[in-house]
């Protein structure tokens, strides 16, 4: 009976210690994260420290109040001691956003209903000479041909008329040095629930076995020889198509 009382003690004291440990490990990350985001960024800000299992340690969130940088986000450490935080790319995400949508409408080639959005790495930013303050680098110094990703929503769905290509080039040819990835959705619904009837087009600067390179796409007639689509089906399957609407999976079942 006594030995059962010393085990039942011993965990006691055990998880105290761990409950202890948990707290000053927190509370130290929120203070060495309070202290990053003073350093860099100016301000005073409320860090909430929560544990990521993944990342094997602490995550600190913050908030900064001032532009440009005005927005939520996130700061890390790696097991060099070094930290990181999503500030830039945030940043240039809206930068690109912003100014490229700005571009297109102005150009007339998309509705200001319509919508851009842009995709920048984690971590882009750390082999490039940047500066934060005073005035944060813009992405078009960076060269975000390298890595900027960009999704054009238009607002009607997919027709295969040559109206609605040359848009998708004139796009392409608006974009093209600063972009790296271009994904065109088309949803004559936005909104709505009809995910499985929207299609999608894919283009890489970069062209691969499949997919011609967004470079090569000067009229109506080169974006036509590209020819593929995508989209999905009841199950979230991944289908291509073809312009007029030709399921690739099929054509190659049934070719002889």
């Amino acid at each position: 009976m006594m030995k059962k009382q010393l085990i039942i003690i011993g965990a006691g004291l055990i998880a105290l210690g761990i409950v202890g440990w948990t707290s000053f490990a927190k509370h130290e990350a929120k203070s060495v994260y309070a202290d990053y985001v003073q350093t860099t960024y100016k301000e005073e800000a409320d860090v909430e420290a929560t544990f990521d299992w993944k990342q094997g340690g602490y995550v600190g969130r913050f908030t900064l109040k001032e532009e440009p940088f005005k927005g939520s986000y996130w700061v890390v450490t790696y097991p060099d001691g070094s930290m990181y935080d999503d500030v830039m790319e945030v940043y240039w995400q809206k930068e690109a956003e912003t100014s490229m949508h700005e571009r297109l409408v102005k150009a007339g080639v998309l509705q200001k209903e319509e919508t851009v959005r842009a995709t920048v790495p984690n971590g882009v930013d750390l082999d490039r000479d940047i500066q934060i303050l005073p005035s944060p680098t813009s992405i078009y110094e960076v060269h975000p041909e390298q890595f900027l990703d960009l999704s054009i929503m238009f607002h009607e769905d997919w027709n295969n008329t040559d109206e609605q290509k040359q848009r998708i080039v004139d796009v392409i040819h608006q974009l093209r040095d600063d972009v790296n990835m271009f994904h065109f959705s088309f949803d004559g619904n936005p909104g709505g629930n009809d995910d499985f009837t929207e299609r999608y087009m894919l283009l890489s600067r970069n062209a691969d076995s499949i997919a011609t390179s967004f470079l090569d796409i000067q009229t109506v007639d080169d974006l036509n020889a590209y020819d593929r689509l995508y989209g999905y089906d009841s199950t979230t399957f991944i289908y291509e198509y073809h312009f007029d609407g030709t399921k690739i999976e099929d054509e190659m079942q049934t070719t002889p």
